[in-house]
Formats: structure tokens, C-alpha cells, sequence
């Protein structure tokens, strides 16, 4: 009797095959990680940059709400006949309090901050018509934030 021959891979067609699968999942495994890596990096600047715009946007909308912008020692009030807003500069975050509301928190660190009138430094309880400060990034990068209000004279006479 014929023994039948099976056919099959032998054991080192096999290795061989389990060596390159490897390889290719080694190779797909490090790209998977370095582009999720990219993706948290650009995430957190992203994150970091929708805090600053934020913030930018808040001030505006209130500024053109209120009618007064007070300088106080934390940092500003912005009152109006139905409005009464408080910015606190704090060293690594800006906390806006609005009356009867929640308090919002921005984290970012400002840094030279500036409130004048008409060109010169406000004192505390003080109109300010302009509002100038740089927020410190994680980066150590300066961003610049300037924002102004206009006065009527009826609002500066009262």
C-alpha cells in the first residue's frame, strides 16, 4: 500500500510567516501610537487656544453690555443697569462672577496687565476704557489681549 502524502506547510514556512505578521504589527502598533500621540498635541493646543477665544469673546460681550467698566484690586467690574459682571486676575487663571450666576474660570495666566483711561493708569474704582494683558501659555509663548470701550458723554457726565 501507497502511504498518501499530506500536504502542508512545514515548521519553517510557518516561523517564517509568524516572523513577518509580527513585523507588520510591530510596525502598525508604532505608527498607531506616534500619529495618537500628534492627535493628543494638537488636542491640548486646540483646547488651548479655545480658552483664550473664549475669554476674549466673554470680555467683549460684556464690555459692550455694561455701561461702566470699574477698575477694583482684583481686577474689574463691569456694571450696567441690568448687568453687574466681576473679572478676578488671578495668578494662573481669570475667574469671571457674574451677579446670581455661576462663576466661570478661564485657565490662563495673565500677565501685565494694564487698565487705563483715556491714556493714563485707572486707579482702583476708577472708569477704564481701556483693558490690556498677555496670557502666559504652557509654552512660555505671550499672547497679547486688548480690548477698549467707548464712552458716550452722557455716560461719563452721570
Amino acid at each position: 500500500m501507497k502511504a498518501k502524502k499530506i500536504e502542508a506547510y512545514t515548521l519553517m514556512e510557518i516561523a517564517i510567516a509568524m516572523l513577518l505578521a509580527a513585523i507588520c504589527m510591530s510596525i502598525c502598533y508604532t505608527a498607531y501610537s506616534m500619529i495618537g500621540d500628534y492627535f493628543r498635541a494638537f488636542q491640548k493646543k486646540n483646547a488651548a487656544t479655545e480658552e483664550v477665544l473664549t475669554l476674549r469673546r466673554t470680555m467683549e460681550r460684556d464690555m459692550a453690555k455694561g455701561r461702566y467698566l470699574i477698575r477694583t484690586a482684583e481686577g474689574i467690574n463691569i456694571t450696567g443697569d441690568s448687568v453687574n459682571i466681576a473679572y478676578k486676575f488671578a495668578d494662573t487663571v481669570i475667574l469671571r462672577k457674574a451677579e446670581n450666576l455661576r462663576t466661570d474660570s478661564f485657565h490662563v495666566s495673565p500677565v501685565e496687565t494694564s487698565f487705563l483711561f483715556e491714556g493714563r493708569e485707572s486707579l482702583e474704582m476708577d472708569t477704564v476704557d481701556h483693558i490690556s494683558f498677555r496670557l502666559k501659555t504652557e509654552k512660555q509663548q505671550m499672547i497679547p489681549i486688548t480690548l477698549g470701550k467707548f464712552y458716550s458723554a452722557h455716560d461719563l457726565l452721570k
